[in-house]
């Protein structure tokens, strides 16, 4: 039997975010003297100190980082349990997790959610934005049931459905240079500001496919992590990005962003959805990402 319980993991989460005993409890909506009774009790019960006063905040020790991890993976999969019994008791029998990179974007949602719904009524999406630390980690570890992600490889162990062949353009004010470009080369971006979600070279996407092999980069890198604060920064004349074509399209509307391909070919990534391999045929998770491919295809 485990010698700690919930309380100690509450206890080791909160103190680790707040730093300090008297505002972790009052998160925890006990006394400063009943919690750090609760620290002395845990480190007995573990035989090892949990806690260090750094810069003048506590600070979780070696034993007290180990714990905080089984913590928030184990608190975090309660908080759903619970919140999925509450949904049983509405009459959902089944919640599906849906997870989608920002660089999807949200404008066909919508349908998808509409278009499942008239297939499984029993059954809802909850959608999971940006998954950490992955989505095929969270997808192998059953904290997703579905995710999308562009230009991925097949993976060992999940099912993959191709959902759409999409273009990466370049996006751009219409008083910038590229404007009067006939056709817009890699080397054309060597004097701009370039303004993208991450600088991680990531598989089939920019840095991969269009700078790296041509050894051409931006003068300029600014780093402002989502895509719709890409696009204020290039509505703001900050700079320009490369984008996937269907993952700008709404952001088209009611703006006068312009966009061109890029070179005589252009460079494109795939969209796929993946699943876990051992999913049955016909069931809710399968109807899920047939419905994604329903949507994707109209």
């Amino acid at each position: 039997m485990p010698r700690i319980g919930m309380r100690h993991l509450q206890m080791v989460q909160m103190i680790t975010q707040t730093g300090n005993v008297s505002d972790a409890a009052a998160i925890l909506g006990i006394t400063q003297s009943a919690l750090s009774h609760r620290i002395r009790e845990a480190e007995r019960l573990l035989s090892a100190p949990l806690f260090i006063r750094r810069n003048k905040k506590l600070a979780p020790t070696s034993a007290g980082e180990r714990l905080l991890h089984s913590a928030n993976i184990i608190l975090n999969e309660v908080e759903l349990a619970e919140f999925d019994i509450a949904k049983y008791s509405a009459g959902i029998e089944q919640t599906l997790r849906l997870g989608v990179d920002h660089r999807g974007g949200s404008h066909w949602l919508p349908d998808l959610y509409q278009s499942f719904n008239d297939k499984v009524p029993q059954a809802e999406v909850e959608l999971v934005s940006d998954p950490y630390p992955d989505a095929l980690y969270c997808l192998r570890n059953g904290r997703l049931d579905v995710c999308i992600m562009s230009g991925a490889k097949a993976q060992a162990g999940f099912k993959s459905q191709f959902l759409l062949r999409d273009e990466l353009v370049v996006v751009f004010l219409p008083e910038h240079e590229f404007a009067n470009k006939t056709l817009i080369e890699v080397e054309d971006f060597s004097d701009q500001v370039y303004i993208t979600d991450t600088t991680t070279p990531e598989y089939h996407r920019e840095y991969e496919q269009v700078f790296s092999p041509n050894n051409t980069f931006p003068k300029q890198v600014v780093r402002v992590g989502r895509t719709d604060t890409i696009i204020a920064f290039i509505k703001a004349g900050k700079g320009i990005s490369i984008l996937p074509k269907w993952t700008l399209q709404p952001y088209l509307e009611h703006s006068n962003l312009e966009y061109k391909s890029i070179g005589s070919e252009g460079f494109y990534i795939d969209w796929y959805a993946f699943s876990r391999k051992d999913e049955k045929e016909g069931s809710a998770c399968q109807q899920l990402a047939d419905s994604l491919l329903r949507v994707f295809s109209e």
